[in-house]
C-alpha cells in the first residue's frame, strides 16, 4: 500500500476539506481527489460520503484513518531511531514553548544549535500550554517547554520539572508609580497592566491575594510576544507583570525597575519539559534537554528567594 495516499487521507480529515488539504500537501485538488479515489479502489471501500461541503468519513474511512494515524506515528518513531544511529549530526526538532520560556530560552538555544549542530532542522511554535499539549499528542510538535501545573496532570507524557522563577511587576525607569508611598491593587490598576498567558501557579496566587477573577480585573493588555510587551512598558506608563527573568537585562541596565511589592516566595512561575511517554530521545531532543537544564539553572541562580535580582 502506498503510504503517501494514507497521508493524503489524513490531510483531508485534519483540514476538513479537499481544497484545504490539497494546499497543505502541495497538490492540486484534482490530483488529491485522484489519490483518494485510488486508495478507495485499492481498499475496495468508500472512505468519504460524497456531496457534503466538508469531508465526512464513512465507517470504512474511520477505520482506515485510525490505522493510518498509527502508521504515521510509527514512521515518526522510525525516523527518530534513525537519527540516533546517525549520531545526532542530522535530524529535526519541533519545539512548542509557552510565552515566558520562549522569551528566556529560544534565542540562546537557536544560537547554540546554529553554532554546534547546523544540520539539524529546528522549528518553533509559541502558544498557551494547553494548546501545545494538543499539538504534542497529534505529533505536530516533539516537545513542550510549558506550564508545569498543566503538564503534571497529563498522564500520557513524560514531564521533567524545571527550576522555579520568581514573578513580579516591572515598569520603565522614572515611572510615577515609583514615587507612591504605598502600592496596592488600586494603585496598580491606575495604569495599564500588560501580561502574557500566565502560568497556572501565578494566576492562582493572584486570586489568593486579590480575590476571584483577579487576572481579568487587573490586566488590560494581553500579548504572548514578550518583546512587544517589553517595548510597550519601556515607552509608556504600562506596567509589565510576569516572570522577572524576562526583564533581567533591562533592569540590569537601569532602563526598567521592579515595582516594590511585599516579598512573596509563592509568586513564581513553574515550568517543565514534556514529551510523549515511552518515546526515544533523539539527539536533537537530547540537545534541547541538556541546554534547557543548564540554562534554567543559570536563570534560577540570578534570583534570590524574594523575587528580586540577587
Amino acid at each position: 500500500m502506498d503510504t503517501q495516499k494514507l497521508l493524503h487521507l489524513l490531510a483531508v480529515v485534519e483540514h476538513g476539506t479537499f481544497s484545504e488539504a490539497a494546499r497543505a500537501v502541495h497538490l492540486t485538488q484534482p490530483a488529491l481527489s485522484r489519490s483518494i479515489r485510488s486508495l478507495e479502489d485499492e481498499l475496495r471501500a468508500p472512505l468519504f460520503d460524497r456531496g457534503a461541503r466538508r469531508a465526512h468519513l464513512t465507517v470504512f474511512g474511520q477505520l482506515v484513518v485510525e490505522r493510518a494515524r498509527r502508521m504515521r506515528l510509527e514512521e515518526a518513531q522510525l525516523k527518530r531511531d534513525l537519527d540516533l544511529l546517525r549520531g545526532g549530526e542530522e535530524g529535526s526538532l519541533t519545539i512548542g514553548v509557552a510565552p515566558a520560556p520562549a522569551a528566556l530560552l529560544l534565542t540562546p538555544f537557536l544560537i547554540h544549535m546554529a553554532s554546534t549542530r547546523p544540520r539539524i532542522k529546528v522549528r518553533t511554535e509559541t502558544g498557551a500550554t494547553r494548546a501545545l499539549l494538543d499539538h504534542l499528542r497529534s505529533e505536530a510538535i516533539d516537545v513542550i517547554v510549558g506550564d508545569a501545573y498543566i503538564l503534571q496532570h497529563a498522564e500520557d507524557i513524560d514531564m521533567e520539572p524545571l527550576g522555579e522563577l520568581p514573578a513580579g511587576l516591572v515598569c520603565r525607569a522614572g515611572h510615577p508609580i515609583l514615587s507612591e508611598r504605598r502600592i496596592d491593587i488600586d494603585t496598580i490598576r491606575a495604569y495599564p497592566v500588560a501580561t502574557t498567558t500566565l502560568s497556572t501557579a501565578v494566576t492562582r496566587r493572584l486570586e489568593e491575594v486579590y480575590g476571584p477573577d483577579a487576572a481579568d480585573k487587573l490586566f488590560s493588555l494581553h500579548c504572548d510576544n514578550l518583546d512587544v510587551l517589553r517595548n510597550v512598558a519601556l515607552h509608556t506608563d504600562a506596567l509589565l507583570f510576569g516572570v522577572l527573568s524576562v526583564t533581567r537585562e533591562e533592569r540590569a541596565s537601569g532602563r526598567m525597575v521592579e515595582v516594590p511589592m511585599p516579598p512573596d516566595p509563592t509568586r513564581r512561575g513553574r515550568y517543565a519539559l514534556a514529551r510523549m511517554a515511552a518515546r526515544s530521545m533523539s539527539p536533537a531532543l537530547q540537545a534541547l534537554y541538556d541546554f534547557t537544564r543548564a540554562h534554567w539553572r543559570e536563570l534560577a541562580s540570578e534570583t534570590d528567594g524574594g523575587g528580586r535580582l540577587a
